[in-house]
């Protein structure tokens, strides 16, 4: 068999339900996913009667692993073995004939799961030649996730267009458990339904941890102080500590004043309602801008969550941004040297940050809003 990357590993599922399996599977990548990915196979195959032993090669010894394989034979239920660690058999010479010898017979079947494995390792070159590799580290970050919640939705006869996909992902973030998860929620809340809308998704997913902290600037600039101070208090009853919301909203400034600084000739970019028109020219002018590197704040953001972050742009003036830094100072010092109770202090903040928003909160100077006057990209 081939190398199944990306959708094509869908056709390793319908060999399983034809009851085609290899004799040995090597899943390569994040363990949560090639967990997830290895037991899509197992449970096609309990559904048809076979039994399938799991294991972990960092709890028993590996050479183990041989004896699991050799207790099977011809007749009776089809067995299969989930092995994950299986980066800890590179190093263990000699056991790999070991571990063939009943997989060339026929006997069993092997999922091994593996953070990464050599291609030059002989149970690579088995599974390459007559078994398969899945390799899930090829695919990493958006790209990946997009291609997972495109064969999950098919497969339940769901749909999605583009921009909810999008704002789906800025919301759980990478940890592919996470993402799994908050999938799982969003299929078993879609019911009936088949096509699958933002105001579903806004209606079941919990944010990720760093979605969450980042909302409270989102927050702040929509619905007021009252509201920004409601979440910061669920945010500390759940753990989250003052420093990290801190610094959480210092980023979040620093990324809306430097996109104001990247849009400040492409005003149609700030009125632009389309996702895809957007992100194409947002990321051509990212690197227009910054041709060598542009700055982290920016570039590790997700293209949709930027898309959501320009809308304030229209509101803010070109002084706001000096002010809410000297507002981030003030914070910094209530909470380090005057030892401020976090709450008091961040709503001072909040109140401070919301007059400068407000039309009457600036003095009227020439010029406009942030984005037509630009700022500098000092950060």
């Amino acid at each position: 068999m081939p190398v199944f990357a990306g959708p094509h590993f869908k056709r390793l599922l319908d060999l399983a339900r034809r009851d085609r399996l290899a004799p040995l599977y090597i899943f390569i990548g994040d363990p949560e996913e090639t967990l997830e990915k290895a037991l899509r196979i197992v449970s096609i195959q309990e559904e048809k009667g076979s039994l399938c032993e799991r294991l972990d090669l960092s709890e028993i010894p590996p050479e183990n692993l041989s004896t699991v394989l050799s207790e099977t034979g011809l007749f009776g239920p089809r067995k299969l073995v989930l092995a994950r660690s299986g980066e800890l058999l590179i190093e263990k010479e000699g056991l790999s004939s070991d571990i063939l010898k009943p997989l060339s017979a026929g006997t069993v079947h092997l999922l091994l799961l593996a953070r990464e494995f050599p291609e030059a390792h002989e149970l690579y070159r088995f599974a390459l030649e007559k078994g398969a590799i899945v390799p899930l580290h090829l695919h990493k970050g958006r790209a990946r996730l997009l291609t997972e919640l495109a064969e999950r939705l098919s497969a339940e006869g769901l749909t999605m267009e583009r921009p909810v996909a999008e704002y789906f992902l800025s919301l759980v973030g990478e940890d592919y458990a996470h993402f799994r998860n908050e999938l799982e929620k969003l299929i078993l809340y879609a019911g009936e339904k088949r096509n699958i809308s933002r105001e579903d998704v806004e209606a079941v997913i919990s944010p990720g941890e760093e979605a969450a902290l980042f909302l409270l600037g989102d927050v702040l600039l929509e619905q007021g102080p009252e509201a920004a101070r409601a979440l910061l208090k669920r945010l500390l009853d759940h753990g989250e500590v003052a420093p990290r919301i801190f610094a959480a909203l210092n980023t979040y400034f620093k990324r809306l004043w430097l996109l104001a600084y990247l849009l400040r000739d492409r005003i149609e970019l700030v009125r632009e309602k389309r996702f895809e028109v957007f992100r194409r020219d947002y990321e051509v002018l990212l690197k227009e801008t910054w041709p060598e590197r542009a700055p982290a704040v920016l570039a590790k953001l997700h293209p949709y969550a930027v898309f959501r972050l320009k809308r304030h742009l229209t509101h803010l003036r070109k002084e706001f941004f000096p002010a809410v830094f000297t507002a981030l100072y003030a914070l910094d010092l209530a909470l380090k040297r005057d030892f401020q109770q976090p709450e008091k202090a961040f709503y001072q903040f909040f109140l401070t940050v919301y007059r400068l928003r407000s039309p009457d909160g600036l003095p009227k100077v020439s010029g406009g809003s942030a984005v037509s006057e630009g700022v500098p990209p000092g950060i």
